[in-house]
This record gives structure tokens, C-alpha cells and sequence, in this order.
């Protein structure tokens, strides 16, 4: 009677929740917690490298198109000396052959000039504005004090010379060196009038090759020109800013048309002795192209923590069945025990708690029960 008393109450204070879903509980909580964890985790130092390497990669094709824009001039800048160190000025008809040889197709150089010392073309390709004077004109001026690049301008005296393109007045950059005669002093100066629709398709090629937009910018911040098709006069924004400055950097900011985009700033478009235009190239990249990653990533680290999550779901199976079934079993044989039956000790050698257990169990089936 005091033995079904103890059983029954064992029964009634019995935890209902079981040693199997325990350790399910567990291990899906810890598995949980920590996948949640990992993911943060992860996902916040990929976000931070990928806008890095985003950068990184911005930066590397803004230079290289910078690299490539300034060695094209710096060619023609090598053109313009060697051609001046070169000239017979003695001798118009062949001064004048040498000039419509260096302009060529008229692809690049629209027009080549020499100047004497007193502003007046002595001879020019094709034989324009010979005759006339120059001598007003900044490449002229700038050009006799010493080596000179001139910024983008409208043609004036060529204006009516030469056929304008698609309606659009032509736009020139200048080249300009002094030409020394024989005693080294300085007897007139050689002018090139570089085709600045040239210089837009170069760049407007390079940006498609390097998957990016590249806009040209002056000392003042004014945008030169621009690869992505669109016409601004100026942009009021701190990568222009930082342009105006010469000061480089890059930085993720929103454009006039509301996109973000991640921008890097050259602060200066150079080589070699090419002379300086005073120019700054700004390159940018559309920064989606994060946010993109980042969700392809994110979809990534889900698949694998569904994937990490069955996979331990099946591993925690294995281990209730190896491990915690066998105590489930037990528990059952002792209140059978308990409740004095004549049964067959359940014996279990897994781990070394169950087979003492076990021990125990049959050690007090095989006493014998007292009377009351």
C-alpha cells in the first residue's frame, strides 16, 4: 500500500516536460541565437568590405582613366615640342607642310600655327589665319612666356574657317611653346587648337570600358565634360567642392537625378611635362551595386543556416535516440520497479551515468520489499 502510495505521487509530481525536448529546446534556442548572431556579424564586416573593395575598385578606374586621358595629351604635347625644336622658320612653304603633316586628318589637332614674336600667323596648316594677328589671344600671350595648356573655349578666329559639328559651335583646347631661333631667344610661338570632341569621345569611351561615369571639372568646379549623357553646368556637391579644392577622396553621395552613387575625385589630371589645364576627373559608380551584394549575400547566409539548421536538427535526432532515449527507457523501468513489478532490469552501457543507473536499478529489484 505504501509503495502504489509513493508511486502515485511520484506520478503526480512528475515534471511534465521531458528530457528529450529539453535538449531540442536547447539546442534550438543556442542554434538560433547564435545563427542570429553569426549573421549580424558577418554580414555587417561583408557590407563594410564590399563598400571598401566597392571603393577601391572605383578609385583604381577613375585613375587609369586619368592615366589614359593624360598620356593621349601628353602625346600631342610631345608632338607640339618636338615640332617646335624641329622648325625651318626661314622657310614658310615648308613650315607650312610640316604644320598640315602634324594636323593630319584633323581627327585630333583642328589647327597648328606659327606665330612670330609680333602676334602674326606666319604659316598654319591648310594656310588658315595667316597673315592675321594672334596676338590677343591667350595661347599666343601665354605661350611666349613658356610651356602652356589652355582650358576648353568656343572658336573665335576660326570660327567661320572651319565647319562646325552637329550644329555645335566647335570647341578647342590650346597647346603652346615658345620656338627659340639660333641664339635660344625666343623668335615666335607654336600654337595647336586640339579638337575638344575628341577629347569627350576619348573619355566618354574610357568610362564605358571601365564601367563607369567620368565627368571633367575645372579649377572653378564648372563640369567641362560628362560621360553619362546628361549637360550640367555646375554640380553643388562635396565631391565638386572637394574638386574645386584639388583635393581627393571619395565618398557615397546623392546626384541631381536623386541616386546615390559612390564618387572618387582625381585632383589632378597630369603627366609627365605635359603642362597644366588645371583640370580635376571625378568618377562614380552606382551605389546599388552595394546594396545588391548585400542582398545576394544575405540570401546566401540564409540558405546556409537553413541548410546549418537541418543539418543539426538531424545531428540532435541522432544524439536523443544515442543518448537521452536510453534514460526515457530507464526512467520507465524504474517506476515499474517502483511499483513492484517482476520485471527484467533495463540495462543500458552508453554512458557511464546510465550504467550505474542501471546498476542501481537492479540492485534494488533484487531486494526484498518490506512489509508494513
Amino acid at each position: 500500500m505504501t509503495t502504489i502510495s509513493a508511486s502515485s505521487k511520484l506520478r503526480k509530481t512528475r515534471n511534465p516536460v521531458t528530457l528529450a525536448g529539453a535538449v531540442c529546446g536547447f539546442v534550438l534556442v543556442g542554434a538560433l541565437v547564435a545563427g542570429l548572431a553569426a549573421a549580424t556579424l558577418v554580414r555587417d564586416r561583408v557590407a563594410a568590405f564590399n563598400s571598401e573593395a566597392l571603393a577601391a575598385a572605383v578609385s583604381t578606374r577613375a585613375n587609369g582613366a586619368e592615366l589614359a586621358f593624360a598620356r593621349a595629351l601628353h602625346d600631342e604635347w610631345q608632338s607640339v615640342q618636338a615640332l617646335a625644336s624641329s622648325l625651318v622658320i626661314d622657310d614658310p612653304q615648308r613650315l607650312r607642310g610640316e604644320l598640315d603633316f602634324a594636323v593630319g586628318d584633323g581627327d585630333r589637332v583642328s589647327w597648328a600655327g606659327f606665330a612670330t614674336i609680333d602676334g602674326e600667323v606666319e604659316a598654319s596648316s591648310n594656310g588658315l589665319l595667316e597673315g592675321q594677328n594672334v596676338g590677343e589671344r591667350p595661347w599666343f600671350q601665354r605661350g611666349l612666356e613658356g610651356p602652356f595648356a589652355g582650358d576648353v573655349h568656343e572658336a573665335v578666329l576660326l570660327a567661320s574657317l572651319l565647319p562646325s559639328q552637329e550644329g555645335e559651335p566647335r570647341r578647342f583646347i590650346d597647346l603652346a611653346t615658345p620656338v627659340a631661333g639660333a641664339d635660344g631667344e625666343a623668335v615666335g610661338v607654336l600654337g595647336y587648337h586640339i579638337d575638344f570632341s575628341w577629347a569627350q569621345t576619348f573619355l566618354r569611351e574610357e568610362a564605358e570600358a571601365l564601367a563607369v561615369d567620368l565627368f571633367l571639372v575645372s579649377r572653378s568646379g564648372g563640369v567641362i565634360a560628362a560621360t553619362d549623357g546628361s549637360t550640367y553646368e555646375t554640380l553643388d556637391l562635396q565631391s565638386t567642392r572637394r574638386a574645386s579644392s584639388g583635393v581627393g577622396g571619395a565618398d557615397v553621395e546623392t546626384w541631381p537625378d536623386g541616386r546615390r552613387y559612390l564618387t572618387t575625385v582625381i585632383p589632378q589630371v597630369d603627366y609627365g611635362d605635359l603642362p597644366s589645364f588645371g583640370w580635376r576627373l571625378i568618377a562614380r559608380i552606382d551605389a546599388d551595386a552595394l546594396e545588391v551584394t548585400d542582398r545576394a549575400f544575405s540570401a546566401g547566409i540564409l540558405v546556409s543556416l537553413a541548410s546549418f539548421g537541418l543539418f543539426l536538427i538531424l545531428l540532435t535526432l541522432l544524439f536523443i535516440q544515442a543518448f537521452v532515449r536510453p534514460f526515457a527507457e530507464i526512467s520507465q523501468n524504474a517506476v515499474r520497479v517502483a511499483d513492484g513489478e517482476d520485471i527484467y532490469p533495463y540495462e543500458s552501457r552508453r554512458t557511464a551515468e546510465l550504467s550505474r543507473l542501471s546498476a542501481a536499478i537492479a540492485r534494488l529489484q533484487g531486494r526484498s520489499p518490506v512489509n508494513d
